[in-house]
């Protein structure tokens, strides 16, 4: 079975590591109830933090009077044991409302989703598994994993460990001679004690681990959950890190090493290539890398890093946010990524590509040329109604090379239209600012192919509530949250077909598709959402 609910605690020092446990909930055990005893400034920074938990969080604010104490501190103090025992007050605040809780430490991360609990008991503990003169010492079940179903656990647990030898561990071997219980396998809460302190050789211990059906295996059971500090430097936790790290890194498990990576830095860490760079990886810095500057501005717990090593843009190291138009960018780089967020392209036909070759791609989403313009434009200008805007539909667009000549001069497009205006060469007819105002003033706005199958005009006419008429040859469903035909664009094989589904659109028809390509570039798009949305699509 699996628990009910969870609890834990964390005052700031460890707050970042509180976040990475509470991610890996949000992966492993989605939507669930967890009651988080916490320090006021870890509960608003966390909240702060992208992405939006996938969790039922309760925050009970009850541990200001540790704020800032570390270890040595509050043993100083003497509230060191007081401390810990608010681990007892977590799995009560959590059975106030549950029928069972499983306490976590901070410092640890799931690998696997926790479906080993035995309800017909009354506690669920953890043993060290190290040797009898250590247990001896710190207690034979580890203090930071208890499973209960009883409300009385709290009060006892608390007056055990007055008169415990180890502070809270210790007292959890006289929780088991009152209740009744089971103990977590060798597969769960495994650490670096488990290897350092144990009563065979290092070398047995790691030879127990092993990967089976892409899972990181300990003993042929699933690894449930890693219980250690990764910013730690200290020989015995690194050793044990890199020997965790190493094996996501086989089965290229990124979202476990992403969660790692942002405990590790405090913030998500964004490789950009430094420009310029020479061809094919020269890049003008506009379109996605722009958006990103504004995602970094909007996003505290978001950095960027520029690299010159790649001429692709990372996320922690293992995950590539494919920017760029074609497969022309294709490389041995790319091929050895974990993830893949494919932007520009067509999942059927770049997408299939990397699949071919094992890549783990995915659709993403696209982005304006100048998003930082398009979004002034958005912020200083109120959407426009159907009658305020005087261009029915418009194209506006030009062709630089003979792939884009092939999709753009195709088709009598200027006997259908209001407005028809493409250029050819480097030298446009509006300015950037004209050309965001006419599309703002259009209710319709045709779609035509450009070098890559998605266009920056499809988000941009969407930006503003103008309706998106998509032509075969344009990519609209490698999204990672597709726009629907007839609800966000209007799908035309030929002039005669659009003037006819034009013609049979009543006002009140295109003011519901106006709203809701609004709100899908709002949501997918927009530098306030778009990153805790692609984080939480990437992630949860």
């Amino acid at each position: 079975m699996k628990p009910s609910s969870f609890c834990c605690l964390s005052t700031y020092g460890c707050h970042q590591e509180l976040f990475g446990l509470l991610l890996s909930l949000s992966i492993h055990h989605p939507n669930s109830n967890v009651y988080c005893l916490v320090d006021t400034v870890s509960k608003n920074d966390i909240l702060s933090y992208t992405p939006k938990l996938n969790l039922n969080v309760k925050w009970i604010e009850n541990l200001n009077q540790y704020s800032g104490l570390n270890r040595a501190q509050m043993t100083q103090r003497g509230i060191w044991s007081d401390f810990q025992m608010m681990k007892a007050y977590a799995i009560d605040e959590a059975l106030k409302y549950e029928k069972d809780t499983l306490f976590l430490d901070a410092d640890i991360i799931l690998l696997d989703t926790i479906d080993n609990i035995d309800n017909t008991k009354e506690l669920g503990v953890s043993p060290h598994y190290i040797k009898k003169s250590d247990t001896d010492r710190y207690g034979y079940y580890n203090g930071g994993v208890l499973w209960t179903n009883q409300k009385t656990v709290k009060d006892d647990w608390i007056k055990f460990t007055k008169t415990s030898r180890y502070f809270d561990q210790a007292s959890i071997e006289d929780l088991v001679k009152k209740y009744s219980y089971f103990e977590f396998g060798e597969h769960c809460n495994f650490s670096w004690w488990r290897i350092t302190q144990s009563a065979t050789s290092p070398q047995n211990i790691i030879s127990n681990v092993s990967i089976k059906n892409n899972k990181i295996m300990y003993k042929d059971k699933p690894l449930k959950f890693v219980h250690t500090h990764f910013h730690e430097k200290r020989q015995d936790m690194d050793f044990f890190n890199n020997l965790i790290k190493s094996n996501l890194n086989k089965i290229k498990d990124y979202k476990t090493l992403a969660i790692i990576s942002r405990m590790v830095d405090h913030k998500w860490i964004i490789q950009l290539p430094k420009q310029p760079m020479s061809p094919p990886w020269n890049h003008s810095n506009d379109s996605f890398r722009e958006l990103l500057m504004l995602i970094m501005k909007k996003n505290k717990d978001v950095k960027i890093e520029l690299n010159t090593k790649s001429g692709h843009i990372w996320l922690n190291n293992n995950i590539l946010l494919y920017d760029r138009p074609t497969n022309l960018w294709f490389n041995n780089e790319m091929m050895s990524a974990h993830k893949v967020l494919l932007g520009n392209g067509d999942q059927a036909a770049e997408g299939k590509q990397l699949k071919e070759n094992g890549v783990n791609v995915s659709p993403w989403i696209f982005w304006p040329r100048r998003p930082m313009l398009l979004e002034k434009q958005l912020n200083k200008n109120v959407s426009l109604n159907y009658s305020e805007r005087k261009i029915e539909s418009i194209f506006i667009g030009n062709f630089e090379n003979p792939t884009q000549q092939k999709y753009r001069q195709i088709n009598d497009w200027e006997s259908v239209l209001t407005e028809y205006h493409c250029t050819a060469g480097n030298k446009h007819k509006f300015t950037q600012e004209q050309y965001l105002d006419k599309l703002r003033n259009a209710r319709y706005g045709l779609c035509l192919r450009g070098y890559g199958s998605k266009c920056h005009r499809e988000v941009e006419l969407m930006a503003f509530g103008t309706v998106p008429i998509i032509t075969p040859e344009v990519s609209i469903q490698s999204y990672l949250d597709p726009p629907k035909e007839n609800v966000h664009y209007i799908k035309v094989s030929s002039e005669k077909d659009m003037r006819e589904k034009l013609n049979n659109i009543t006002k009140e028809q295109w003011e519901k598709m106006s709203k809701s390509c609004y709100d899908w570039y709002q949501k997918n798009v927009y530098s306030d959402n778009v990153w805790n949305n692609m984080l939480s699509y990437l992630l949860l």
